[in-house]
């Protein structure tokens, strides 16, 4: 696990938040960028430590599957995310 400090956690956090929100990164990527530099964890660690299978965690990282809900808020929780929705650009009329 990686040792980290509040303010260095926080930091990380921020950025990860604004890269997601700028789509600059990918859920995927962000998801890994959670398991790595947060809690310096692998695959299997990290899918161990959130109760799911490493190959779905695999997967959600590659973009390659559209987890459910509740497992990609139990993947995101570590971090302090969760899904949600929002606006991001006004609607067509």
């Amino acid at each position: 696990m990686t040792e980290l400090s509040v303010e260095e956690r926080l930091e990380i956090i921020a950025e990860l938040e604004k890269a997601l929100g700028d789509d600059a990164i990918t859920l995927g990527e962000m998801v890994q960028a959670i398991r790595k530099r947060l809690y310096g964890m692998t695959q299997l660690q990290y899918a161990t430590f959130i109760g799911i299978s490493d190959r779905t965690l695999r997967e959600i990282e590659k973009g390659t599957t559209d987890a459910r809900l509740s497992i990609m808020n139990k993947v995101l929780a570590p971090g302090g995310f969760q899904l949600s929705a929002r606006r991001r650009k006004p609607p067509k009329l």
